[in-house]
């Protein structure tokens, strides 16, 4: 039943990226709206595209995708101008968007500059290339911009806050096993595992923002520094449960010797993990 609940709050909770999102979209659509921008479509797209999940990469990846949607109009506005909607330059034009965005190593750019390509090579049919293209390439362009800008001002992710949360899971969880071990019972080295995992790719979102975005080095530096003792406890969390020892039958006095050893080493890490969040 745990789990079950667990499932439904980590995989149903509306997120603030997607929240986020949504704020991006109708800024977008307004602005579109104000400049008398035909192609809103376009602006929309580049917008869900390009929220990132942290401010940085946000605008890492915001700049990759604006060279991107360059690229993509531009070779299709070159296409367009020879046959427009021809399946054969579309499948030629894609391959050379996408070579371009690897040659220049413009990282998560490939496919916004494949759809700024077809949207020019396909609505060029109606009008000249360069006329259809220029306001493709602006309502591109402005869908990232205003996605950068909504990740940066509206309710920016603080990486910090996350990082202390599962943090302070990754305890629960851990102590809970130890308890379970010591008992006999089922360890549940899994959610251990997963929780350490969890702390891990928060570490990493921190670690990608900017320096000026940072603002609790020294606290975030203490738990990263835990991450090896957690790693342990659980390697003698798995080496426990690997024993398959139970609450009704008594083991050998060799196998005890042996589960005593990894219990009290695992309480002795644990303890040290303890500790160091003190200092």
């Amino acid at each position: 039943m745990k789990r079950i609940f667990r499932f439904f709050r980590t995989n149903l909770r509306l997120g603030l990226r997607i929240i986020k999102t949504g704020i991006a979209v109708t800024v977008c659509i307004a602005v579109s709206s104000l400049l008398h921008l035909n192609q809103p479509f376009i602006a929309v797209i580049a917008t869900v595209i390009s929220m990132g999940k942290s401010i940085d990469l946000s605008v890492k990846a915001g700049k990759n995708k604006m060279a991107g949607v360059i690229i993509g109009s531009a070779v299709g506005t070159l296409f367009a101008a020879i046959l427009p909607g021809n399946a054969g330059l579309c499948g030629i034009g894609v391959i050379l968007s996408l070579y371009l965005c690897h040659l220049f190593h413009l990282e998560s750019a490939g496919v916004l500059s494949s759809f700024s390509f077809a949207a020019v090579m396909f609505g060029a049919a109606q009008s000249a290339p360069l006329e259809y293209a220029l306001p493709c390439l602006g309502a591109a362009l402005l869908g990232i911009a205003v996605a950068v800008l909504v990740n940066l001002t509206v309710m920016p992710p603080n990486h910090a806050v996350e990082i202390k949360k599962a943090h302070a899971e990754l305890n629960t969880r851990t102590a809970a096993a130890i308890k379970n071990a010591t008992a006999r019972k089922a360890v549940g080295s899994k959610a251990v595992a997963e929780e350490i995992e969890a702390l891990l790719r928060t570490l990493r979102l921190y670690a990608s923002e900017a320096k000026i975005l940072r603002w609790n080095d020294e606290e975030v530096s203490c738990i990263s520094a835990s991450i090896p003792l957690y790693q342990l406890v659980l390697d003698e969390l798995k080496a426990v449960e690997a024993m398959e020892l139970t609450e009704d039958r008594e083991p050998s006095e060799e196998i005890l010797t042996v589960y005593r050893y990894h219990i009290k080493r695992m309480q002795e890490l644990f303890q040290r993990t303890l500790k160091s969040q003190d200092t």
